[in-house]
């Protein structure tokens, strides 16, 4: 009897204290979230020094790093993709074998494309109709220094 009179005394309190946590909890995580995927999170990294300070010149330098390296299919395949790659990243800052110049792989290369094309699907209808380009599919093929330049101290192509 004692218990059950404790949890109907108490159960307004129990209910109130989880959902002020868990209010704090998705508040947390989501900052977290938008943090951990900003030039400035990005370029601390040793190995992304060159890829943040290009970038930061560059005309796309307004945006988050995932805005372009992250798909934005859905919250389940961008938070997979985010979690797999952020633990990448950190493997191979850890044991310091990223190469100087680091290249985009097929995968990060077809996930830019499609977050070009999640931007610019506007700008692509009037250049294709324009120009009469047959291939749109892969942007990068013709812009791939518009966010990171080719050298430290290019900033890419200026397109405003």
């Amino acid at each position: 009897m004692e218990i059950k009179e404790l949890l109907q005394k108490h159960t307004l309190r129990c209910l109130a204290g989880g959902f002020v946590i868990g209010l704090l909890t998705c508040g947390i995580g989501s900052a977290m979230m938008h943090c951990t995927g900003t030039p400035e999170f990005c370029g601390n990294c040793h190995s992304m020094k060159h890829e943040a300070a290009t970038f930061a010149k560059s005309s796309h330098g307004n945006q988050d790093c995932a805005e372009c390296h992250l798909p934005h299919d859905n919250a389940v395949v961008y938070l997979a993709e985010k979690s797999r790659s952020g633990m990448v990243d950190m493997y191979h800052e850890v044991i310091r074998d990223y190469p100087a110049r680091i290249k985009l792989s097929e995968h990060g290369r077809q996930t830019v494309n499609s977050n070009c094309m999640r931007c610019h699907s506007t700008t692509m209808e009037d250049i294709h109709v324009g120009v009469g380009a047959r291939d749109t599919s892969d942007c990068m093929k013709c812009h791939s220094r518009i966010a990171h330049g080719s050298n430290h101290h290019e900033g890419g192509i200026k397109v405003e």
